[in-house]
């Protein structure tokens, strides 16, 4: 169980450490809305993926849901952190960008697994 979730930490850190920055360097050329939905689809992803233990079945709807409810989940967290560097603000419209980004990867991730079981899955 240790090593599913292992990535998602891993993530987490990497993203609470760019967050503890008062200034990103290049990174902060990239724009909110193109960083916030990245960094957080890909932890839907690892958290769906998390969820999913290796098994290679279709991830049912209420999985891809709260992958993306964890993900937003620690979005709200990050925002709260980064009140607290200086040169960062929170931001709630972030959380919006963030939770877009968790929400369009792991639907994406829900309707793929499904494509792979092939047609005799049903949709759940």
């Amino acid at each position: 169980m240790v090593g599913r979730w292992a990535p998602v930490v891993l993530w987490m850190a990497v993203v609470f450490f760019f967050s503890s920055l008062s200034h990103l360097g290049v990174a902060g050329r990239v724009p909110d809305w193109i960083s916030h939905p990245i960094e957080y689809g890909v932890g839907a992803v690892l958290v769906c993926r998390a969820f999913e233990g290796g098994r290679r079945r279709p991830l049912t709807l209420s999985t891809a849901l709260t992958a993306t409810l964890l993900a937003t989940a620690y979005g709200v967290t990050d925002e709260y952190h980064q009140s607290f560097v200086p040169g960062r603000t929170a931001d709630p419209v972030d959380v919006v960008k963030d939770l877009a980004g968790a929400a369009a990867c792991a639907l994406y991730r829900w309707r793929t697994s499904h494509d792979a079981a092939g047609p005799s899955e049903p949709v759940r």
